[in-house]
């Protein structure tokens, strides 16, 4: 890979700046590179961007593009803690709202198409 302002192959990866850069680079298979001679940052695809070709662990942080203190903060388990309380919460309101009569089904199954 070469640098389209000087062609130089002198190229490293850059970091992704913030999470929709780093989401969208990563759904088109694209990442960010800086030329070390001209100091000029592009985006070009990327062949090792497949997470089974890496060597180490990717966490949520990496796939998001988060960096500094959002990424001490978000860590892994504090994400999936997250979404695992919410669940829960969900779940929890569904089954009060159910006991309560506050969802009929009777409304719910009448409101159904017939099966066929």
């Amino acid at each position: 890979m070469k640098c389209p302002s000087c062609n130089s192959e002198d190229i490293r990866r850059s970091r992704r700046r913030g999470p929709q850069e780093g989401t969208t680079l990563r759904l088109r298979n694209e990442a960010p590179f800086r030329c070390c001679d001209c100091g000029l940052r592009f985006i070009a695809k990327n062949d090792a961007l497949d997470p089974a070709d890496t060597d180490r662990h990717l966490s949520f942080a990496d796939y998001l593009g988060l960096r500094g203190w959002p990424r001490r903060v978000f860590t892994d388990g504090v994400i999936l803690g997250s979404l695992l309380t919410v669940v829960l919460l969900v779940l929890t309101v569904t089954l009060f709202a159910l006991a309560y009569g506050w969802i009929d089904l009777a409304f719910l199954r009448a409101a159904a198409p017939p099966p066929q």
